[in-house]
């Protein structure tokens, strides 16, 4: 059964909420991402609408125009954001409301860790804005940490490719 999936590359291109930099720039390869799991999601009959924001005044602006985005579509099945991670750890993780353990949740998490990404979980995000403030099912997954040498080599060598397919079979679980 085809599905309604927004998508959203985490944080603004440059300046105010402009995300993690480390060995690799989180904003630079969120939209990579995003755009190929669009990609695959559509040519699996699914229709993906994206709600990145690319330039914002502050944090909390960059937020409240992403949720404002995501809840102008009333019918859509989840919202995902996709993130990479940064303060040293290692793996993917996923965070929803309450930490529930959404099938799309669990599904990220274990696709991603078939390419040796340590699974770090489901997690709370309840106290996170585009967790709680979005009226459908939300996940915001985070691939792996920008300042682990390690997390970045194997993001690398991996590809950007079989990543956004990972999520991709994550998010159709």
């Amino acid at each position: 059964m085809a599905k309604t999936i927004i998508l959203n590359a985490g944080h603004t291109v440059s300046g105010a909420g402009s995300g993690a930099v480390g060995f690799i720039n989180e904003s630079t390869e969120t939209r990579r991402v995003v755009n190929l799991v669009k990609h695959y999601l559509r040519g699996k009959g699914h229709t993906v609408i994206v709600v990145n924001v690319d330039k914002a005044n502050s944090q909390y602006e960059y937020l409240r125009e992403v949720v404002k985005r995501a809840n102008e579509h009333k019918n859509a099945d989840l919202f995902v954001s996709i993130h990479f991670n940064a303060g040293g750890g290692t793996g993917c993780e996923c965070y929803t409301y309450k930490g529930k353990k959404l099938p799309a949740a669990v599904g990220i998490c274990e696709e991603l860790s078939k390419y040796t990404f340590k699974n770090r979980g489901v997690k709370d995000g309840s106290p996170l804005y585009v967790v709680s403030k979005t009226k459908m099912p939300a996940v915001l997954a985070e691939v792996c940490f920008v300042d682990n040498i390690k997390d970045c080599k194997l993001y690398e060598t991996v590809t950007v490719n079989r990543v956004a397919q990972a999520i991709t079979r994550g998010i159709l679980k």
